[in-house]
């Protein structure tokens, strides 16, 4: 079992409703970006248990989405049922092959996804995220820097600089900080700018 079926499969139903109530449901970078370039269509990728896919549906979109963990996906589908959106397009699948047909998508908006995978696998993810959204259309990361919090658990680091954790409550988390050089090669020649930048990290949008 992964680290993330572990992490979602513990979490209680009470967290997640005290989650979803105190989240900030206001407009943010991401919603305000794809409200300028009028999507419709709109994937969560890596949409753990839902709250974001929620907030999209909130404001209009039309939502879709992945996770790794089916246990994720089943929180997922619980939360949009229970408000009253459709979940039947969300399922269980890796970044890296999706399944979803091409160009499918407005946009995909993928939060705290690829920054928990090795950058190598992270560059391949880019293009599957790129392959199902439309010609014109926007893949948006966000991706965080490392903190005190990350460097105090046991780790070690790559050769790619990759955080690797082992032991303690992040066994088998892979996390990778990155840098404005690297949100760069992760974009692969794509055309791309930064939407926010501040101590926590970056919001990226890459054009499709």
């Amino acid at each position: 079992m992964t680290f993330w079926d572990r992490s979602w499969e513990a979490v209680s139903p009470g967290r997640i409703s005290a989650y979803v109530t105190g989240f900030d449901m206001s407009e943010d970078a991401f919603i305000s970006f794809l409200l300028t370039k009028n999507a419709v269509k709109v994937c969560d990728a890596g949409c753990g248990c839902g709250i974001y896919s929620l907030k999209l549906a909130r404001f209009g979109f039309s939502v879709s989405g992945f996770d790794v963990a089916e246990s994720a996906v089943s929180l997922t589908k619980a939360l949009l049922s229970k408000s009253g959106y459709p979940s039947e397009s969300f399922k269980a699948a890796s970044a890296l092959s999706i399944g979803y047909e091409d160009g499918c998508f407005d946009a995909v908006v993928a939060r705290d996804l690829l920054d928990h995978m090795p950058i190598r696998q992270a560059l391949e993810a880019v293009k599957e995220l790129k392959r199902i959204v439309r010609p014109g259309g926007y893949v948006l990361i966000s991706v965080d820097k490392t903190d005190a919090e990350y460097e105090s658990e046991t780790h070690e680091i790559s050769g790619d600089g990759d955080y690797i954790f082992q032991s303690g409550k992040w066994d088998g988390m892979v996390f990778h900080p990155y840098s404005v050089r690297e949100i760069g090669k992760l974009a692969n020649r794509s055309t791309y700018s930064i939407l926010s930048s501040d101590d926590n990290g970056f919001i990226i949008a890459l054009e499709a």
